[in-house]
């Protein structure tokens, strides 16, 4: 058998297959890169078949190098050979990979764009990220370091759910949890530039209207899409007047250049809704015509509103299409700090609706005097609500505007049709008690104002069965079933704001009993809504689109699951069934079959994204300490 032959490149440049110059005692490539340069030892069996140098030859190859050369050679052959294969075990290749890393994963080409082409096509834009370059010197991780989720590193108030998630890894400190909150992402690789929510416009940034113009599709397809977020999400937040945007269509198709490019921008984020809603109302399985479409209407939205100087004269058009943005991402699958960064973006939108003058009940007042006042007041209305909502969602601090912007009643119009439940206008006069009673949540002496809170959530409880009287009194059509869902699941919301604090005290249960129990009324009825709307043999209007009106309120039905368990998991609670009456082991077996049926509808969308993965790992680990506990298995490892 034929020897190898002697090997005399350094160790990195022999891995990466490059040219060394073999300089002692760091070659020039190593010297550049900042790595470790060191020789393999020369074996037995090589140095058999090489001549013996003269010593005359070694001897004035020594005298005539350097001092520290020298040095630096003696210690390297001094070096132990264990050493050496242990630095040779350690060390990886270092070449940055060029595509993205689905498509790393997946061994398919990869266009190399931000984001490539395929992602794109699949719907994980936000996952298509490109690893750089590791910086010299840490190419050694350091296992000892703690990684913290990304839901920990951002401020939140005690409305929101990771108060809760604490105080749940404080009641089960007796169980074990190994790697608790598993393998962490950098933030350079959750986010790409789509991320952003006015800057990037990807390929239209330059694009002319003609451009923008041959996005639209054909006449029944965009009458088929407008047609879907008219009768699925128009109802619940009611942004535009609807007779005249159907005068304002036909105006369209007739003359293009009439309309300008704030209302296409508002035109192509109506179009990105509805072909989404229609995209969900095809059954598993088949063909989707219109799946990479959603994304390109999106651009082409953007691309169209950059082109207004939204930011300085905003328009009724500009103020809706931020409006339909925020709602696009939130039926997007978030991380949970995508969910976050909605909140400015509200709030922004709210501080141009006041420079519009839209809270103003005089007609003199505002940039576009010339549309009704009950138009501009209802936009109003939307606008404070979609803010406050997001608030409530992403757990931020609920910042209610002046006593001046809300302090009269809107002018409401009359109803277009005897089927209108003018849902945005209803909630608008009792917006100051709203206020009051968040204000109170987050108050640190709600404690000793235990009297009020009970007050306060009689109140709110009132004016629940109150809107429900009253929507239930009008003529509805089929289009309008998902109007109450949105109305019951804001005031299930407001009410667990109000108890935040109370039933998380210990003795809860005796101490604050309205707080204890509303909570869990309210927790259990979130979970409800949850699970009717991913019923998918249910009957109702639009059931196959259910699920995708169901991403809208994914953050309050993930607090209510882990409300729930938290309700679960307690030592000392009512629910406990082993030492609870016979009627409350059954209520503890109702409570967990509705969890885990809402476990289940955790589990389709499980894969969307991280979050989505870790909310389904919380409340499947959670859930199954819960049954164990019942069955008197105390052993298990809850680990998320």
């Amino acid at each position: 058998m034929a020897e190898s032959p002697p090997v005399y490149a350094c160790h990195f440049c022999r891995v990466s297959k490059v040219g060394c110059d073999k300089s002692r005692p760091r070659c020039m490539r190593c010297l550049r890169n900042g790595h470790d340069c060191h020789y393999d030892a020369p074996t037995q069996s090589s140095n058999r078949h090489r001549r013996a140098p003269s010593t005359k030859k070694k001897k004035i190859t020594i005298d005539s190098a350097p001092q520290d050369q020298v040095q630096a050679q003696s210690q390297f052959e001094q070096r132990p050979t264990s050493a050496l294969l242990t630095t040779k075990a350690n060390q990886t290749r270092n070449r940055i990979p060029k595509a993205c890393s689905p498509c790393r994963q997946s061994k398919v080409k990869c266009d190399r764009r931000e984001p490539c082409g395929r992602c794109v096509k699949t719907d994980k834009e936000h996952e298509c990220h490109y690893p750089a370059a590791s910086p010299a010197g840490n190419e050694e991780q350091n296992p000892s370091k703690e990684c913290i989720p990304l839901w920990k590193q951002k401020f939140h108030t005690a409305i929101h759910w990771t108060v809760m998630v604490e105080n749940i890894e404080s009641l089960l400190n007796h169980h074990r949890w190994p790697e608790r909150y598993g393998r962490h992402i950098e933030h350079n690789q959750l986010f790409s530039p789509m991320d952003n929510f006015f800057g990037y416009v990807g390929p239209l940034q330059n694009a002319t209207r003609r451009t923008l113009l041959s996005y639209v599709p054909p006449r029944n397809v965009t009458d088929c899409f407008i047609e879907h977020y008219l009768n699925i999400i128009e109802p619940s937040y009611q942004l535009l007047h609807v007779p005249s945007f159907h005068e304002e269509v036909e105006t369209f198709w007739e003359k293009p250049s009439t309309l300008d490019d704030g209302w296409l921008a508002q035109l192509f984020a109506i179009l990105a809704l509805g072909c989404q809603l229609h995209n969900a109302s095809i059954p598993p399985g088949q063909h989707m015509d219109f799946e990479v479409l959603p994304e390109r209407l999106y651009e082409a939205a953007q691309a169209c509103l950059q082109r207004t100087a939204f930011m300085i004269r905003p328009e009724m058009a500009s103020i809706r299409t931020l409006c339909l943005f925020v709602i696009i991402k939130q039926t997007k699958r978030l991380f949970c700090a995508e969910s976050d960064a909605l909140w400015p973006a509200t709030g922004l939108v709210v501080r141009l609706a006041v420079i519009m003058g839209l809270h103003s009940t005089d007609p003199k007042q505002g940039t576009q005097s010339t549309v009704p006042t009950s138009v501009r007041n209802a936009l109003w209305a939307a606008v404070i609500l979609l803010d406050l909502r997001q608030s409530l969602a992403s757990g931020m601090p609920v910042i209610p505007p002046s006593s001046e912007l809300i302090e009269r009643p809107l002018h409401k119009t009359e109803a277009d049709q005897p089927s209108d439940f003018p849902f945005p206008l209803m909630i608008y006069d009792n917006l100051p008690q709203i206020f009051k009673v968040l204000e109170l949540a987050t108050s640190p002496q709600i404690t000793s104002s235990y009297d009020l809170v009970v007050t306060y959530d009689q109140q709110i409880r009132e004016l629940l069965k109150h809107y429900h009287r009253q929507f239930l009194s009008v003529e509805k059509t089929n289009d309008h079933s998902f109007q109450w869902t949105t109305v019951n699941v804001f005031f299930r919301r407001v009410l667990l704001a109000l108890h935040s604090r109370l039933y998380q005290e210990p003795q809860a249960s005796t101490q604050y009993p309205v707080a204890y129990w509303s909570s869990l009324d309210c927790s259990l009825a979130l979970l409800s809504e949850q699970r009717g709307l991913w019923d998918y043999s249910s009957s109702r209007a639009g059931a196959a689109m259910a699920p995708f009106f169901a991403r809208l309120f994914r953050s309050e039905f993930f607090l209510a699951a882990i409300t729930v368990c938290f309700y679960l998991v307690q030592a000392h609670s009512p629910l406990d069934s082993p030492n609870s009456p016979r009627c409350h082991g059954e209520a503890r077996r109702t409570v967990l079959e509705l969890l885990t049926s809402c476990k289940d509808v955790w589990g389709v969308e499980k894969d969307a994204s991280v979050c989505h993965s870790r909310a389904f790992g919380m409340i499947d680990s959670l859930l199954q300490i819960s049954e164990d506990e019942v069955e008197g298995r105390v052993d298990f490892e809850f680990s998320f």
